[in-house]
C-alpha cells in the first residue's frame, strides 16, 4: 500500500486483547511492513512503550528505565518523516486522561489520525488481566479483585481495572475530534477462532495483506500461568519488601523466576469466572457492545464477540472454590526452588524481549535527542535523516 498521505494509527489497548503478539508480529516484520507503505517505528520492541512512559511520567514514573527520556519525541519524528501510513502500539496509553489524549493526538496534526482499539469479552478478560497484575508485582487475590468489581464502588482496585478497560470510555477519551470513521474497534476472535484471525482484521484495517505475514514469529515476553502458579507469585509479591525497586522486579522476579521456571508448569492457564459473577459480567458487556454502537465507530469483527461465551465446564460458584490449598502452593514452591537452584545462571538469565542494543550507541542517541530540543538544526538534520532512511525503507 502506497499513499502521498500520511497517516498514523494509534493503537491503544486495550490489555490483554493480543496487543503484545501484534506489537511483536509486527516488529518482526518491519522491513517488509515499510516495503508496503506501512512503518512501525523505534530501535527496539520497547520503544513504543517507553515512548508512552515518556509522553505519561505521571503515570508511569516508576517503570522509566534510562532510555525513556526524549523518547516520545524521537518516536514523533520518526513517524513525521515517513510519508505513508505508521503505526505506534502501546496498551500503557488506553488509560489517559482527555489531556493526556489531546497532548498525544496534538503531536500528530503532520499526519491523518486514526485511533485502535483491540477489545476482547470480560469473562476472559477479568482472569488475564488479574493475572498480568500479578505478574507486575500487585498482590490483589481474584477473590478480592472480582469482589471489587462487583461491589460497584470504585476503590483503588476497581478504578485501576476499569482505567484500562472500560472501553466505551477509553473510546470517548481518545476520539475527541476525530471522525467516527477514524476511530477503529477490532474485536478479539472467541476461543477456538482460526489462528491468525485477529492479525487478518488488524491487517485489514492498515489495508495490508495479511497473508503476505507469516504469524510464526518470536515471542518475546509473552507467557501465562495457571492459578495456582499465579496465586504463589501473588505471595511472593506480598513477602517482598515495599521498596524492592521495579526494574530489579522485572528483571528478577517476573522475567526470571515467573518466565522462565513457572511459566509452562500447568496445563491449565485458563481460568475460569465464577457463577456468581457471570451476571454482572453479561450485563456489563452488553452495556459496552450498546454504548459501542451508539457512538457509530468503525468496528472489524462482530460486537457480539464482546458477550461471554458459555464456559467449557461447570464453574465453581465463587472465586474461593477455584483456589488452590497450602499443600499445592507448597509442592509448586518445591519443585520451582529446585527447578531454580539446578538452573545454570545464563538459563535463568531473563529471556530477549528486544535485541541488544550497545551502550555506547544508546547514550548517543540521547545526546542527540538533548541536542535536538536545545538546537533547531540538529532537529532538521534529524529529520533529513528519518527522511532518507524512510526512503530506503520503500
Amino acid at each position: 500500500m502506497t499513499s502521498a498521505t500520511q497517516r498514523v494509527y494509534l493503537h491503544i489497548g486495550l490489555p490483554k486483547t493480543g496487543t503484545t503478539s501484534l506489537q511483536e508480529l509486527m516488529w518482526h516484520h518491519r522491513d517488509a511492513l515499510a516495503a508496503d507503505g506501512v512503518f512501525f517505528p523505534g530501535h527496539d520492541l520497547g520503544a513504543h512503550h517507553r515512548a508512552a512512559m515518556d509522553v505519561h511520567p505521571g503515570r508511569y514514573g516508576d517503570w522509566r528505565e534510562t532510555r525513556t527520556a526524549g523518547s516520545w519525541a524521537w518516536i514523533v519524528e520518526e513517524a513525521r518523516s515517513f510519508r505513508g501510513t505508521t503505526v505506534i502500539s502501546s496498551e500503557l496509553l488506553a488509560p489517559a486522561s482527555p489531556e493526556e489524549a489531546a497532548q498525544v493526538l496534538s503531536a500528530f496534526g503532520f499526519a491523518e489520525v486514526h485511533v485502535v482499539c483491540t477489545a476482547r469479552d470480560l469473562a476472559r478478560q477479568i482472569p488475564s488481566v488479574w493475572q498480568e497484575n500479578v505478574k507486575t508485582r500487585q498482590s490483589t487475590s481474584f477473590a478480592e479483585l472480582l469482589a471489587s468489581l462487583r461491589g460497584g464502588e470504585l476503590d483503588d482496585t476497581a478504578r485501576l481495572f476499569w482505567d484500562y478497560q472500560d472501553l466505551p470510555r477509553v473510546l470517548r477519551t481518545w476520539s475527541q475530534g476525530l471522525p467516527s470513521d477514524r476511530v477503529h474497534v477490532v474485536t478479539v476472535p472467541p476461543r477456538g477462532a482460526r489462528p491468525g484471525l485477529l492479525w487478518e482484521r488488524f491487517a485489514s484495517l492498515l489495508g495490508l495483506d495479511p497473508a503476505r505475514y507469516s504469524t510464526d514469529v518470536p515471542h518475546y515476553g509473552n507467557f501465562s500461568l495457571g492459578y495456582a502458579e499465579t496465586e504463589l507469585l501473588r505471595r511472593v509479591n506480598q513477602a517482598l519488601d515495599d521498596d524492592f525497586p521495579w526494574l530489579h522486579y522485572a528483571g528478577s522476579v517476573k522475567d526470571r523466576f515467573a518466565a522462565t521456571v513457572l511459566a509452562g508448569r500447568s496445563g491449565r492457564t485458563h481460568i475460569p469466572l465464577p457463577k456468581q459473577d457471570a451476571g454482572w459480567v453479561r450485563d456489563t458487556a452488553e452495556r459496552h457492545i450498546a454504548e459501542v454502537t451508539a457512538a457509530g465507530v468503525d468496528v472489524v469483527g462482530d460486537l457480539a464477540e464482546l458477550l461471554p461465551a458459555d464456559p467449557p465446564a461447570d464453574p465453581p460458584e465463587t472465586a474461593e472454590g477455584l483456589e488452590p490449598g497450602d499443600a499445592e502452593l507448597l509442592d509448586i514452591a518445591v519443585t520451582a526452588i529446585a527447578d531454580l537452584l539446578q538452573r545454570p545462571a545464563e538459563a535463568t538469565s531473563a529471556p530477549a524481549r528486544r535485541p541488544p542494543k550497545k551502550a555506547r550507541a544508546v547514550r548517543l542517541r540521547q545526546v542527540v535527542m538533548q541536542l535536538s530540543e536545545q538546537y533547531p538544526q540538529v532537529m532538521s538534520a534529524r529529520r533529513a535523516y528519518w527522511r532518507a532512511k524512510a526512503r530506503l525503507r520503500r
